[in-house]
């Protein structure tokens, strides 16, 4: 026996995709980058959004998948996940969302 399903009964759902856009928006600043294995360097920040930033930094010890911390200022640290690495540059997801004030004070500190 199969059963047939009458999907008229069912409301239509429209897919939204699940995406996480914003604003890149292009700076200068340096921070300094450190492992959770304690490898540090410094890198320059090149774009940053409320969800992550590109880092230019020649370690050979940044690969993707590692957990970092990411120094702005000597009270001021962001975690991240890098999620890619390739020629000296880098890309890092925050672990929590920046907030806009934020945003805007890395931006102001070049």
């Amino acid at each position: 026996m199969v059963a047939r399903l009458k999907l008229d009964s069912v409301s239509p759902r429209i897919a939204h995709p699940q995406t996480r856009r914003a604003t890149r928006l292009m700076t200068s600043g340096t921070a300094l980058v450190r492992s959770s294995h304690g490898d540090q360097s410094e890198a320059t920040l090149r774009n940053v959004s409320t969800f992550g930033c590109s880092l230019n930094c020649e370690s050979s010890w940044l690969r993707s998948g590692i957990f970092i911390s990411i120094v702005l200022a000597d009270d001021w640290t962001v975690h991240a996940l890098l999620r890619w690495v390739r020629g000296g540059q880098a890309g890092a997801e925050f672990l929590r969302p920046i907030s806009q004030d934020d945003l805007a004070a890395i931006l102001g500190s070049d």
